[in-house]
């Protein structure tokens, strides 16, 4: 339609959609200006009273100030150790793999990884999904139904809410995806009780118990359900889109290994002496050719690549002789700023250098990285992702050799959107996401300690 018709265009009777990497500040604004979320698309995500699915912006302000504490740059460093530990744990299933020569999906073993660290945020403990044979467990498998079902619900609004009336097994007739998630949901709900038990209160590491403690918040906003929809937000969001940035950068590094020599040419001459369990966050942000490893991953695996809408309240939005009256839901997918040869020249191309010379030239590059989104409602979860990425990607490529296994391009590129960007389907295989499998072939560290 862009190419088309031009930058704007009106993608149905409601919503524009504005095709401009410059005018993505003003869709997705900051405290500026008001800006409310789209109802229709929200209602979608079947998780009304959550801080992402929040319409008005003064209660998505208030939601958010509750828990914004527990995601914040300082708190996440104190969750390092869990973070490194965890990271311990992934590495012994790989040693394991390297001594049966199993083939691993990291797509899977990364959604687990991720689900530990996010778990452990929210109840105060991980369930141990690394330790799950194949790292299949019920979240992951569950997230490309939820995509599913938002595909669906975003045109059908009231989809969820009828659906949600009807008896779990009446539904998995209808639609086994919607099942799925309801059962997730009441899975979560028997762990958030866990978490509120009068032992697991005093566990620091508990968003749940300290939101519900916290005598400063409206009792209305620490009911059990409302902490329900808070708490699948959380670990959807929190699991599938790290792991798949994850994922893309191990692809690139495997694929093209002078990229995984520079990495580790960086590391070995900087923190690289000491056992990179001990490496710290603070110290691995600094470190230019990593942090371009970083910010290339999460560009091209694009976070959620679904339209968001943002609505503007109160003022008119002026796109060039366009007035946007007030009101009209408007919105910009992240592939299209991503892939902006404008602003990322050879925008398919993985390129940490990039970022390298973009700072030596003082350009402000990461205001065009939105794969968070940007403004007032910008991913809660950025500071744990950026954690996890660094951590993760700096450990694991600095330690294991591997190959890419029956794993090419297209299996990570996007060529259709639900939610998130899925690749080309392949004829007799799943219409899933693709998978980036590796065989281990070696370690290269030798002071690591595994378990």
């Amino acid at each position: 339609m862009h190419q088309k018709y031009g930058p704007i265009v009106r993608i149905n009777t409601r919503e524009l959609h504005i095709r401009d990497s410059e005018f993505y500040s003003q869709i997705y604004a900051g405290n500026s200006r008001k800006i409310n979320k789209d109802a229709p698309t929200v209602q979608a995500f079947a998780v009304p009273t959550s801080v992402a699915a929040t319409v008005d912006h003064y209660h998505h302000r208030a939601r958010r100030g509750y828990i914004n504490q527990y995601f914040s740059k300082r708190s996440i460093v104190d969750l390092e150790p869990i973070i490194h530990e965890r990271v311990d744990r992934l590495c012994g299933r790989f040693q394991f793999a390297l001594q049966t020569q199993n083939v691993i999906s990291l797509d899977s073993a990364f959604s687990a990884l991720t689900a530990d660290i996010i778990t452990s945020r929210l109840y105060g403990e991980h369930f141990d999904y690394l330790g799950i044979e194949d790292f299949k467990f019920a979240v992951r498998e569950t997230f490309e139904g939820m995509s599913l079902v938002f595909h669906l619900s975003r045109f059908i609004p009231f989809m969820m809410a009828t659906l949600k009336l009807l008896p779990v097994a009446m539904i998995r007739s209808i639609m086994p995806s919607a099942a799925d998630l309801l059962d997730i949901r009441e899975g979560i709900k028997r762990n958030l009780l866990c978490a509120l038990d009068s032992k697991q209160t005093q566990n620091v590491q508990s968003v749940i118990a300290a939101a519900l403690k916290d005598p400063e918040i409206p009792q209305e906003e620490r009911s059990i359900d409302r902490l329900m929809d808070e708490g699948t937000t959380i670990i959807f969001a929190g699991t599938e889109t790290s792991a798949r940035a994850m994922s893309v950068a191990f692809f690139h590094l495997y694929d093209n290994k002078s990229h995984l020599k520079k990495l580790r040419d960086e590391l070995s001459s900087t923190i690289g002496t000491r056992p990179s369990k001990e490496w710290s966050l603070s110290e691995l942000e600094a470190l230019p050719f990593l942090t371009g490893v970083v910010n290339e991953c999460l560009r091209l695996s694009f976070g959620a690549v679904g339209r968001l809408p943002r609505v503007s309240t109160h003022d008119a939005l002026q796109y060039g002789d366009y007035t946007i009256p007030p009101g009209t839901p408007v919105s910009q997918s992240t592939y299209f700023v991503h892939t902006d040869p404008a602003i990322f020249p050879e925008p398919f191309v993985f390129d940490p250098t990039r970022w390298i010379k973009a700072e030596n030239d003082r350009v402000p590059l990461g205001r065009y990285l939105v794969s968070f989104s940007k403004g007032t409602r910008q991913c809660l979860g950025l500071n744990m992702a950026n954690a996890e990425l660094y951590i993760a990607i700096a450990r694991i490529a600095n330690t294991f050799d591997m190959d890419l296994h029956d794993t090419m391009k297209d299996d990570i590129e996007v060529h259709h959107v639900r939610l998130v960007g899925y690749p080309k389907k392949v004829q007799g295989q799943s219409p899933g996401r693709g998978q980036v499998k590796v065989k281990m072939t070696g370690m290269v560290e030798r002071n690591v300690e595994v378990s």
